[in-house]
């Protein structure tokens, strides 16, 4: 049937239509508040996903129970109008789920499908899933009018596009090279949520995660899924491990720009990193848990990234942001339990140092470092090594065709620090030439760049909210222009 971008299109363009590429949280998220918030039902929303099912994504698409939400139940919410609509959802499987449980990210996957389903059932839009892996997205009769390219030819003709592409693989650690040279298929694991080739590795031999943060505990985990006698290594540049939430979360409380930061003076993280510290041991003092701390800051951390000069931000990244994020991104109680009976029983090893090189030795690899305490060189040798070093932003990689081709055609640019994408504050991403492209949003992670706090659930559905804003403000037309093509 063809559409108004030509060639086998998906659909007529209709009622305005907004393509969203990508359905994972924040995919699905705008997808489920377009039909619940679409006063006049007259819009066409079109949810592109590489991978199906529609609304797991990478984060929740695994089907294992060991891995857990890192966030309590009672601040993971889809909808930013309706804070417990998780913990209603979980209580309708088991009444004991309450605000403050942990539970698996298997059941937050699920939470997303259903939330999807139902939206879709009972929304004002109309909603057409395609599965499909878009490729290209051009502009088609400027200045109005996009077409999205998916790699099997197919075109989609859409008004409006979100960009929702969610995390990207981790960059390769400079030391891996010669590792990956002469190591195709296995002893390597690039990806680590290749859940596929995870499994695969001889779980009998030592094997190296390169990283110690939650990339590399997921990991972990999944490799430990049983007994072994194969040790476990987690290596990074200082050795740091997330630390525990408290066993009884409670929600942050909101709060104005506490005192102790407005009054500090000077928009400097060495200013405002002390003024922290004191701040919690303050809390400490009195009986109180420096969480509350890190916790009353999360609504106030994107004036404050705003306000750091492009040099105070660098330095942040290069100083701060370990400790920063092991006492932001904490791990949930029992998974810290887990964890710390793994490395009490000498079956983990925490290892402090910076890898020099790796190297094949027959089934072996040796893995050469500088230790952090003494400067000293040491060998590990294992039988893989498993990059769990975190997603990278840094649109540079060219790990997704989409973003290089709008990269490479001046649609959108990354931030100095190569955090994610330049973006106004309308959710446009800027172009080479500086100005906002029309009708091109992003949502996701890459949000970094501009606002920081912008990676977990309870940031994104607020920015999610503020997004469909600037979608709806446009009115639907009151007439379709063709037929809609079933999915």
């Amino acid at each position: 049937m063809p559409s108004r971008a030509g060639g086998r299109g998906i659909g007529a363009l209709m009622p305005r239509t907004i393509a969203i590429l990508g359905a994972g949280f924040s995919g699905t998220s705008v997808a489920v508040n377009l039909l619940r918030q679409d006063p006049g039902g007259g819009r066409r929303i079109v949810l592109v996903e590489r991978t199906p099912p529609w609304g797991r994504g990478l984060a929740y698409g695994t089907w294992d129970d060991n891995l857990l939400l890192n966030v309590p139940a009672g601040n993971m919410s889809l909808l930013a109008d309706d804070p417990g609509h998780f913990v209603a959802y979980l209580r309708n499987i088991d009444p004991n789920f309450n605000a403050g449980s942990f539970v698996p990210r298997r059941m937050y996957g699920d939470y997303l499908e259903d939330a999807l389903d139902e939206a879709r059932r009972d929304g004002r839009g109309v909603l057409e899933k395609v599965a499909g892996d878009a490729v290209a997205l051009r502009r088609d009769a400027p200045p109005a009018g996009f077409a999205v390219h998916l790699a099997d030819g197919r075109r989609i003709a859409a008004d409006q596009v979100v960009l929702a592409l969610g995390h990207g693989a981790p960059a390769h650690p400079p030391a891996t090279a010669d590792l990956r040279a002469a190591t195709p298929g296995g002893a390597y694991l690039a990806d680590p949520w290749d859940w596929a080739a995870l499994d695969r590795i001889d779980r009998d031999r030592p094997v190296a995660l390169l990283g110690s943060g939650h990339t590399a505990i997921d990991t972990l985990f999944r490799l430990g899924g049983r007994r072994s006698p194969g040790k476990r290594y987690l290596i990074s540049r200082r050795g740091l491990l997330p630390h525990a939430h408290r066993r009884s979360p409670r929600q942050p409380l909101a709060v104005a720009l506490p005192s102790y930061l407005a009054q500090q003076g000077g928009a400097t993280v060495r200013a405002t990193l002390h003024a922290v510290r004191r701040e919690a041991a303050r809390r400490a003092a009195a009986g109180d848990d420096w969480r509350d701390v890190v916790n009353e800051l999360r609504p106030h951390t994107p004036e404050l990234w705003r306000q750091l000069p492009a040099h105070e931000r660098q330095r942040f990244l290069e100083r701060v942001l370990p400790y920063w994020d092991i006492h932001r991104h904490r791990l949930a109680p029992s998974a810290h339990l887990r964890l710390q009976r793994l490395l009490a029983s000498g079956q983990v090893e925490i290892v402090a140092g910076r890898v020099v090189s790796c190297e094949r030795r027959g089934d072996d690899i040796g893995i050469h470092l500088r230790q952090r305490r003494d400067g000293r060189m040491r060998e590990i040798t294992v039988g893989a090594v498993v990059n769990c070093t975190g997603p990278s932003y840094d649109i540079g990689l060219r790990t997704s065709p989409l973003l290089t081709q709008l990269h490479d055609e001046g649609l959108l640019q990354a931030d100095s620090a190569r955090l994610g994408l330049e973006i106004d504050a309308r959710y446009r991403v800027i172009g080479r030439d500086g100005q906002a492209v029309p009708d091109l949003f992003y949502l996701g992670p890459m949000l970094k760049a501009t606002l920081w706090e912008a990676i977990a659930v309870p940031e994104l559905r607020v920015h999610s909210a503020q997004l469909i804003a600037q979608l709806l403000a446009q009115p639907a037309p009151a007439t379709a222009a063709g037929q809609a093509s079933p999915t």
